[in-house]
């Protein structure tokens, strides 16, 4: 019979109950940069959505002779970017947003997207942004993180869309109305990352407050009020 040496019989027995540590949520990404700006533009991708928006954020950002920086802590998340300020707090750019995104080889240090924002009425805008970075690798590695994320963004949204639409016609043909259990729709947390949920959008119904004025009873009306409660009383005495 075949003998184990001490190290292979020491393997042998403690490999089945070895802990093992797997990270399913990795943190996300933060990095300190510094605010550039943003500028109004009109093509929502490509290079060319980018070039004459960042050329005006830079020549004015190079041309402040007392440049007041805005620190910023960009965080790259699986639905979209995070940007916090000592000033504006926290601002989320939604992945269903976020048109295009770039670190610009003319421009070291620089990494850019273009949003869209709602303006005046509502009115939809595209806005180039811009950040700069403390050194020249990281713009290329958020713009590939934060192209992956969309990416897997998108696919998760449509993926889910897919699986309800088909939950639905095999409702509809069993002659039912539901779109399948209730505990897999709650499960269904992928287009949590493409867009945010209804309660957290602008479109949501707000909660505000009822004032409640004192109401005013006319005099004339308290009087009939009180007549009409002696005559009840008196006619009960009288039975």
């Amino acid at each position: 019979m075949p003998s184990l040496s001490p190290s292979q019989s020491r393997d042998f027995f403690t490999m089945p109950f070895r802990k093992r540590k797997y990270t399913i949520n990795p943190p996300d990404d933060i990095y300190n940069v510094i605010y550039l700006g943003n500028v109004l533009t009109i093509m929502g991708k490509g290079e060319q959505s980018i070039e004459k928006p960042l050329a005006l954020i830079w020549k004015a950002y190079c041309s402040k002779q007392q440049r007041h920086e805005l620190s910023m802590k960009l965080m790259v998340t699986r639905s979209g970017l995070k940007a916090e300020t000592k000033l504006q707090g926290l601002t989320e750019y939604w992945a269903h947003r976020i048109t295009f995104c770039s670190a610009p080889t003319d421009y070291p240090k620089v990494f850019c997207w273009v949003y869209k924002h709602d303006g005046k009425k509502m009115k939809p805008e595209l806005r180039c942004h811009a950040v700069l970075c403390k050194k020249a690798t990281i713009p290329a590695q958020i713009a590939s993180n934060l192209n992956d994320f969309l990416h897997q963004a998108l696919q998760e949204y449509k993926r889910e869309k897919r699986c309800i639409e088909k939950a639905r016609k095999v409702s509809a043909q069993a002659g039912g109305h539901g779109l399948g259990p209730r505990r897999k729709l709650l499960l269904q947390s992928g287009s949590l990352n493409f867009r945010p949920p209804v309660s957290r959008s602008k479109s949501a119904p707000r909660l505000g407050s009822i004032d409640e004025e004192d109401e005013i009873v006319d005099e004339y009306v308290c009087n009939e009020i009180i007549m009409e409660v002696c005559f009840y009383f008196h006619f009960l005495t009288e039975l």
